[in-house]
């Protein structure tokens, strides 16, 4: 009952009529020759009621102490002295057993002893407090104070004994009994009543008499706590001690004698006697209960882990028989457990091919416990139900059990792992699309070729191949034909070499192949590397069918031979890429070998192309003037020519770097700085009489014309400027003009609204047509310096100059002779009616401080 009381003033009113009801009860059998109880079981219920429900039990105790005193005809500060007592001591024995962390299902046999310290400890406040209240109160006479205060001791202590573990751990389900366990104790104690009486009566020696009487209820106590445990056995102990004290107090049985003093220790040692037994028997029940608990719940998390764990956990006895299969091997192998117990591991689990060597090590370890491959991971192969065999991870320990030796292995199917490792190799190692060595592994094979070559000296050679216009196939079928296609390049290309050669995709549709084995002197193996490369061009310029179409392609081959390792792959990779760029510069289908002189100008052009993006910053650019001439050879214009003086490379000729300015799209900058500067030197002449007519002419190169912002650009610089426009002309290439003509036209009919005149640079050295020389609105021509020259002494240039004339005439255009360097073409010119020259004759590029001389000199 006390387990379903919830409120306050239901536990209240709970531990007020429990201490109430028991105290009185024991009052009512005092012992004959005694004037206290000899059991007080209201303590232990104090003490019980204190731990489990707290502080608010202090007010119950004390005051049903107090009337149970003040009943019994003890003046009221005689009762409420005893009930302070009564109500400190359990509080201190509970606050002991609480510190030193008691146990109230008694797990342990320290708990035993602890609360028989805590019982005495506290118990010893309301004895002494009890006894000298009675004394002060002329209640109890001097001489029975160490008798009574040891009865009152001891009866308290007692108490605890017995109500304590009661108190603490009775609950409804430890009170749900069954009509026979009933039956049972109530013989039990019938008979423990009839058998003290016979043995009273019978046996005359109190010593044997208690002898017997413990002998006797020893196995209904053992019974009762077995069967119920504490709560059982304390309530066993509790009724046979109130029988036995009923017995003796009305002068029966073994525990009666005229003597008070051994009556009152027979008793006392009796039912302390039981206590101590029923809570030896509850500890070491409640021992085996846990062991078995743990036991069982052990077995259950050993079952479950190997149940639940992921690994196979298969374990076979020292037959080699299956003893052990967890459900994770049911689904590795794919059999049921059921099918394979007691079968030979050798036959479910291992390849046929294995089988022997599984046998040998294994009767191997049997014979001698060598543990050669135990306690570590192994990679193996098994078998499946079905035969197929697959990669697993394996663990092996041993286990001797009873003297039986069993060894468990661990499994762990790694398929996917290695599918999962190899589909990484791939991607680390290999193309995607065409499956071959990517760049990664193609310089492995390469150090690898190296290394051989230097040992065996011989040669091996190293080809770039890149495929002749295979963007316009990406750009006219699409991306999925071009990948078609080099799919197919690679299969010819591994088809065409031999099995222990490399043949790798970089990147795009270049492939690079590493020939090795070739002969150890150089002009055998170039010969052999030509005779390999001379196969690759015939079989990659095979036709190609491509679904629904066929496409035919050529390739280009760059070679370079190596036979050690002193140059990197890198190296050799950019000797093969430039002598590749030479076969295409060769017309393309062919192959070149590298050489040393070639090398030296891609590299000189690294070097002007990594300088040109600093040049401007640094101001290394400037500007020189060529004069055009008239007639009477009187300046008339100039041409503005852009030279750069590099601090290291020194005067750099504009015919190398201009190229590399616009292959890498720098000359659009530089070009516009070129217009900036012209405009400028334009308005800086327009103070002087002479120079102030002078046209200047400006080179615009293709790009730079074809800059979406460049006649913006331009328009700008000449409103922030100032300048005349009609100053201003622009010299565009031919061949510019004509491979961009509507998007040309349309651009300088704005720059001719603007007021800036337009040239054609190098006119006849392109496949101009008349028709758009017609809708061009130019206002200048310029013969190209290659006829100039050779016009006195080839008549066919000499006729394509007065062509040129007759049809600058035609279309209203001047005409500019470029190149004029002798007198005799000076001559010529001027007789085939040509008014403007240019050339080292009349002056060659200077700078503007002696153009200006030159021209204020006239």
């Amino acid at each position: 009952m006390f387990t379903y009381v919830n409120t306050n003033v239901g536990r209240f009113l709970l531990v007020a009529l429990a201490y109430f009801i028991t105290a009185k009860l024991g009052l009512m059998v005092p012992y004959k020759e005694s004037i206290v109880t000899l059991i007080w079981l209201p303590s232990g219920i104090a003490v019980g009621a204190i731990m489990r429900w707290g502080k608010i039990s202090l007010p119950a105790i004390f005051i049903a102490a107090g009337l149970v005193e003040y009943s019994v005809g003890l003046p009221v500060y005689t009762s409420i002295g005893i009930a302070c007592g009564n109500t400190l001591a359990p509080f201190i024995c509970a606050y002991l057993l609480q510190k030193f962390q008691f146990n109230h299902a008694l797990i342990k046999q320290q708990d035993i002893g602890l609360m028989l310290g805590a019982a005495i400890i506290g118990m010893l406040i309301s004895a002494t407090g009890g006894t000298f209240i009675l004394y002060l109160s002329d209640l109890l006479p001097e001489t029975q104070l160490p008798r009574v205060w040891f009865v009152w001791l001891v009866g308290d202590t007692v108490g605890v004994l017995l109500a304590l573990p009661l108190v603490l751990n009775v609950q409804k389900k430890s009170l749900q009994i069954s009509a026979r366990q009933i039956y049972q104790l109530t013989a039990w104690l019938v008979l423990f009543v009839i058998s003290e009486l016979i043995i009273s009566a019978l046996v005359p020696s109190l010593n044997k008499q208690f002898m017997l009487s413990i002998f006797l209820i020893l196995p209904a106590l053992v019974w009762a706590s077995m069967n119920f445990g504490i709560v059982g056995g304390s309530l066993v102990v509790i009724v046979l001690s109130v029988i036995g004290v009923l017995i003796a107090s009305n002068g029966y049985g073994s525990f009666y004698s005229i003597s008070a003093t051994d009556g009152i220790f027979s008793l006392w040692m009796f039912m302390v006697t039981l206590v101590v037994i029923m809570l030896l028997i509850s500890v070491l029940q409640s021992e085996r209960n846990l062991a078995e608990t743990a036991l069982r719940h052990n077995g259950k998390q050993l079952r479950a882990v190997i149940d639940g764990a992921l690994d196979g956990i298969v374990t076979i006895d020292k037959t080699g028989a299956l003893v052990e299969f967890n459900p994770a091997a049911e689904r590795i192998f794919g059999y049921k457990k059921a099918e394979v117990m007691g079968k030979s591991l050798a036959e479910v689990m291992i390849p046929p091919n294995l089988r022997n060597a599984h046998d040998k090590k294994h009767r191997e370890f049997v014979l001698t416990g060598k543990k050669n491959i135990f306690d570590r991971r192994l990679e193996l192969t098994a078998m499946h139900s079905d035969g197929s065999e697959f990669p697993v991870e394996l663990t092996i320990t041993s286990l001797n059990e009873g003297g039986t030796s069993l060894i468990t292995g661990f499994i762990r199917d790694i398929s996917a792992q290695k599918k999962a490792q190899q589909e990484i190799e791939n991607f680390a190692y290999y193309d995607t699309l065409t499956r071959l060595p990517n760049r990664r592994l193609l310089i492995d094979r390469f150090q690898r070729a190296a290394v051989a070559c230097k040992r065996t000296k011989t040669h091996c050679a190293l080809i770039f191949a890149d495929l002749d216009h295979f963007k316009l196939l990406n750009d006219t079928k699409g991306h999925d034909s071009g990948d078609r296609l080099l799919i197919e390049v690679a299969n010819r290309i591994q088809d065409t070499i031999r099995a222990g050669d490399t043949v790798a995709r970089l990147s795009g549709d270049e492939f690079v192949i590493i020939i090795e084995n070739l002969d150890s002197l150089p002009n055998i193996a170039y010969s052999q590397a030509s005779e390999v490369a001379q196969k690759l061009l015939m079989e990659l310029n095979k036709s190609y069918q491509l679904e629904l179409f066929e496409f035919n392609t050529t390739a280009s081959l760059g070679l370079t031979l190596f036979n050690d390792d002193k140059l990197s792959f890198e190296d050799h990779l950019r000797h093969a890429d430039t002598a590749m760029y030479q076969a295409k510069a060769a017309g393309r289908n062919t192959f070149r070998f590298y050489d040393e002189l070639t090398q030296g100008n891609v590299e000189r052009g690294f070097t002007l192309e990594s300088a040109l993006h600093s040049a401007l910053k640094n101001e290394e650019f400037y500007l020189h003037f060529q004069s055009i001439v008239n007639e009477q050879q009187e300046v008339v214009a100039a041409e503005a020519l852009l030279r750069w003086s590099h601090s290291t490379l020194g005067l750099v000729s504009p015919a190398e770097f201009i190229p590399i300015a616009e292959k890498s799209n720098q000359i659009i900058k530089i070009g516009h700085w070129v217009l900036v500067q012209a405009c400028h030197q334009l308005k800086a002449w327009e103070s002087s009489p002479k120079l102030s007519k002078i046209i200047l002419s400006v080179n615009i190169s293709a790009k730079q014309f074809l800059y979406i912002h460049f006649v913006h650009d331009l328009r700008d610089l000449i409103i922030k400027t100032g300048i005349n426009p009609d100053l201003l002309k622009l010299e565009l290439t031919e061949t510019a003009v004509i491979d961009n003509i509507d998007d040309v036209i349309e651009k300088m009919k704005v720059l001719r609204g603007l007021g800036v005149r337009i040239a054609l640079d190098d006119f006849g050295m392109g496949q101009s047509s008349l028709i758009y020389l017609k809708k061009l609105p130019l206002t200048q021509i310029k013969i190209d310096r290659s006829f100039v020259n050779d016009m006195l002494t080839d008549s066919n240039d000499a006729a394509i100059v007065q062509m040129i004339l007759a049809i600058g005439q035609t279309i209203h255009c001047h005409i500019v002779a470029e190149g004029v360097e002798q007198l005799d073409q000076f001559e010529l010119l001027k007789k085939f009616g040509c008014h403007y020259f240019q050339g080292f004759y009349f002056s060659k590029p200077v700078s503007s401080f002696h153009f200006e001389k030159l021209v204020e000199s006239q």
